[in-house]
């Protein structure tokens, strides 16, 4: 993976890997870290990175370094390694509904929660109107609703 390409491909991902971090962490400043000790470590390998694998590398050299910062903050407490595989389980879940809405209501919830977009900055990267992106976004949850209870009701 040449350099450029691994900037352009981290710098995408940074907001995934933040809110990830945040999640398992508990606070912005020590999941920042966490990124940035990944973000390090891939560095180190990136030319033998393929840009196939770097996002699932990113993803778990992220987890890993969020659970070594909590043990570092508090060393008594253990880290539930069931509840952080579940939390990735309904992540995937939700990314393959997510992955499953029309065009127009998957790029702006992709916007709005992966990207981190505010609901202005999605008018001027679409050029719809903020009623259109509320009203756009009301219809997304909505279907994430139904393919929920469809969920739960093929797993009963």
């Amino acid at each position: 993976m040449t350099t450029e390409d691994f900037k352009g491909d981290i710098l995408r991902l940074q907001p995934r890997l933040q809110r990830i971090a945040e999640g398992i962490v508990g606070d912005p400043d020590s999941a920042a870290d966490a990124v940035q000790e990944a973000v390090i470590a891939l560095w180190k390998q990136h030319s033998t990175i393929t840009a196939q694998n770097l996002e699932k590398l990113s993803l778990t050299v992220v987890k890993r370094r969020s659970i070594d910062i909590l043990r570092k903050k508090q060393p008594t407490v253990p880290v539930d390694e069931q509840s952080l595989m579940l939390a990735e389980e309904r992540y995937q879940l939700a990314r393959k509904l997510v992955d499953q809405l029309p065009k127009r209501q998957r790029d702006t919830i992709l916007m709005k929660y992966e990207d981190g977009l505010s609901i202005e900055e999605i008018e001027k990267r679409t050029g719809m109107s903020s009623t259109h992106v509320y009203a756009t976004l009301s219809r997304a949850y909505k279907s994430l609703r139904e393919a929920i209870k469809h969920y739960k009701g093929e797993q009963s």
